[in-house]
């Protein structure tokens, strides 16, 4: 087949006819739709939808970070400090209206804390209702301030800075150990110096202050007019005071305590002052009149203790005044006509010179011989003198009887039997002693021993022989 060639003529340009197109309604609302998509590029929508796709959080999970941070730190956060441990470019404002949702939500019953603003920052705080039940779980013990501790409390927060010298002068009286208290439980702090003569310390409050009384800052404080008034309010007039008694009112001032008064005097009269021996000494000794009948009743050991002390101490009062002597110095008296002729009764200043008794009757020298001799024989009448006048007063005021002294022996054993509920034994006191005695040789024993080798080594122990012998010798 023999190829063939096609040709196709186009129309020419003049030889068409366009004709005209208008949109239809429909085509026409395009531009309102377009409108609202540009709505996305609003600056507020674009800020949430950028720290939401930098942190990977919504509404919902942003509290429950911020719940997270609040809850795990033990000091308040503050709120720079919650943005930037999520996300630094994060709005402030999204931040606080998630912790306003928080507040809103732990303000509810069923909640035991709530999310509070204190100390520039936001913490966990128990609330009022249940903080008894945390003192018991944890030992908890509350701050107590005394009422001059907060006294000067009051001046510092008020004042602040304040130099001591300006706290002194408002209390007048010194306030240094009541500052250094304060700063000791960490409510005061030093704040600088001041710039008057001497550079005083100057002191002012902390944060813990801010935690332990409530306050987001120290603005926070009630003014000192409101105080004031407060104060004012308290107070009462003579006239309220007589309108009360006067009134209905009367009754209660009288009669309020009285039943609390009653219970009070009959538990008084309830508690008993005997003890379980006591007790049983008074029963022992009912028991014995009671069998005796009408007879000399028996005394309990007590009493015969208190008997034979009381006479014992009465025999020792009544032998040392019978055998004290009156020594009274009586000097002739004699008239000085001339006082001007002094000095009277000058005494003797020539050392070389030897002492020599002389007797005053005769003028003449006594031999010290004789003197010695007429002394010990004036000692020996002076003792036997003492003997005969210990005599005649035993046998006056009479001495404790060996039959009265083992029948107090006797019932001061009974009294520990009945105490202790086991007896006395005598041949264990005995070997008791023996024990004693031998011990005590053995350290004799030993105490010679290291003396001696002492010695060898020049050590001198001589004086521990000496406090050994030194009970004996006493005794």
């Amino acid at each position: 087949m023999e190829n063939q060639t096609l040709f196709c003529a186009w129309p020419h340009s003049d030889d068409i006819e366009l004709e005209a197109c208008f949109p239809e309604e429909a085509l026409l609302a395009y531009p309102e739709n377009f409108e609202l998509e540009l709505d996305y590029f609003d600056p507020q929508m674009q800020e949430d939808k950028l720290w939401k796709a930098r942190t990977g959080l919504n509404e919902d999970s942003l509290s429950g970070a911020i719940e997270t941070i609040i809850f795990m730190s033990d000091r308040p956060v503050s709120l720079q400090k919650i943005r930037g441990t999520i996300d630094e470019d994060m709005p402030l404002k999204v931040v606080h209206a998630a912790i306003e949702r928080l507040q809103t939500e732990y303000e509810n019953k069923h909640h035991g804390i709530r999310l509070q603003e204190v100390a520039d920052g936001y913490q966990f705080r128990t609330k009022a209702t249940y903080g008894k039940y945390v003192q018991d779980l944890f030992k908890v013990s509350g701050l107590v301030l005394s009422p001059t501790a907060l006294e000067v409390m009051a001046i510092i927060a008020y004042r602040q800075p304040v130099a001591k010298t300006d706290i002194d002068k408002i209390r007048g009286v010194d306030s240094s150990h009541i500052v250094r208290g304060l700063m000791d439980k960490r409510l005061v702090k030093v704040c600088g110096r001041s710039e008057e003569l001497g550079r005083p310390v100057l002191y002012g409050t902390t944060s813990e202050f801010l935690e332990v009384f409530n306050i987001n800052d120290i603005t926070g404080l009630p003014p000192e007019s409101e105080l004031e008034e407060q104060s004012m309010q308290s107070v009462g007039k003579i006239a309220d005071i007589k309108t009360l008694v006067h009134t209905g009112d009367k009754a209660r001032f009288s009669f309020d305590e009285v039943g609390e008064l009653d219970e009070l005097a009959e538990s008084i009269r309830a508690i008993s002052a005997d003890t379980l021996f006591t007790q049983s000494l008074k029963d022992e000794e009912k028991r014995k009149l009671s069998a005796e009948g009408e007879g000399q009743a028996r005394k309990s050991a007590f009493d015969l203790l208190e008997d034979y002390v009381n006479k014992r101490q009465l025999e020792d009062i009544n032998k040392s005044a019978g055998l004290s002597e009156l020594f009274t110095a009586v000097t002739l008296p004699q008239v000085i006509s001339d006082l001007t002729a002094g000095p009277f009764n000058e005494p003797e200043n020539d050392e070389d010179e030897d002492f020599q008794m002389i007797d005053l009757e005769t003028g003449e020298a006594i031999d010290e011989d004789e003197f010695d001799a007429f002394i010990d024989i004036e000692l020996s009448d002076e003792s036997d003198v003492e003997d005969d006048a210990n005599a005649d007063f035993i046998e006056l005021f009479g001495s404790t009887s060996e039959q009265e002294e083992q029948d107090l022996a006797d019932a001061l054993d009974q009294a520990f039997e009945r105490l202790t509920g086991t007896a006395l034994d005598n041949d264990e006191l005995a070997l008791d002693d023996a024990k004693m005695d031998d011990n005590e040789r053995k350290i004799d024993t030993l105490t010679d021993d290291m003396v001696e080798k002492a010695n060898d080594l020049d050590i001198d122990l001589s004086f521990l022989k000496e406090d050994n012998q030194e009970p004996d010798s006493i005794n």
